[in-house]
């Protein structure tokens, strides 16, 4: 609410009238209220790449570890020259 009183404030003080000024607020606020993040928004943004990115991180060198052991099995069993 402060928000929306501040912009229409600010819009008054520009020259506007005070009914424009508040319609015109109040639309400017609730156009961008649902489409901004909030510092928790982020917080648990945070939390999902850090989890995202360990999970990477296991998947990447299981994936390396697999490799390795199966060059050494087919040099293993690869006949010799």
């Amino acid at each position: 609410m402060t928000d929306r009183l501040s912009l229409t404030r600010a819009l008054e003080s520009s020259g506007m009238q005070s009914d424009a000024a508040e319609r015109i607020a109040t639309e400017i606020y609730d156009a961008i209220h649902d489409n901004v993040a909030t510092k928790a928004d982020l917080r648990e943004l945070k939390g999902e790449l850090d989890v995202a990115v360990r999970d990477l991180k296991i998947w990447t060198g299981s994936l390396a570890a697999a490799l390795f052991i199966l060059l050494f099995a087919a040099l293993h069993y690869w006949p010799p020259h």
